[in-house]
């Protein structure tokens, strides 16, 4: 998976969070996900940056179509949009800040595959990938680190 290029990827798994809306509706690769159905969800706290992913929606071949989004933000209104993956992440590069160098060559991304999260946010929509990178620290041991990177976002 390393190269000279930088950490590549061609597959991922989702992930959904959702804050201060309701009756969530997206599809992707043909897999519908309703969420909050009737009951606006809890606001967005502190507690909850740069969490961990909780839910997981299979593996995908990157990328299998738009996303399609729809919901209810916190004053009601409903909103719609198609988004776009293969253009968040054109390029097909694992987000991260760490040092090349140091990344555990045989796998540096635990679990092979960065998890892509979609959060809906009352009229704000943010796409983040996570991703564990394995580091060697010296010959006998690895260090992982997270990143929790936002790659996309928009408001409407």
């Amino acid at each position: 998976m390393a190269d000279t290029q930088g950490l590549t990827f061609n597959k991922h798994t989702l992930s959904i969070n959702i804050f201060s809306v309701s009756d969530v509706n997206i599809v992707y690769a043909g897999s519908p996900h309703r969420l909050s159905a009737g009951k606006l969800m809890r606001a967005k706290t502190a507690a909850d940056e740069k969490r961990f992913p909780n839910f997981g929606s299979g593996t995908y071949i990157t990328f299998a179509g738009p996303v399609d989004i729809a919901w209810k933000s916190q004053d009601g209104t409903d909103h719609s949009y198609a988004l776009d993956l293969d253009e968040v992440f054109k390029d097909r590069k694992v987000l991260h800040t760490e040092d090349e160098a140091r990344f555990y060559k045989p796998e540096p991304v635990s679990g092979s595959a960065p998890t892509i999260i979609i959060e809906l946010d009352d009229r704000t929509l943010n796409v983040y990938m996570f991703v564990i990178i394995r580091l060697e620290k010296d010959e006998m041991t690895r260090e992982h680190k997270n990143h929790y990177t936002l790659a996309y976002t928009k408001t409407f």
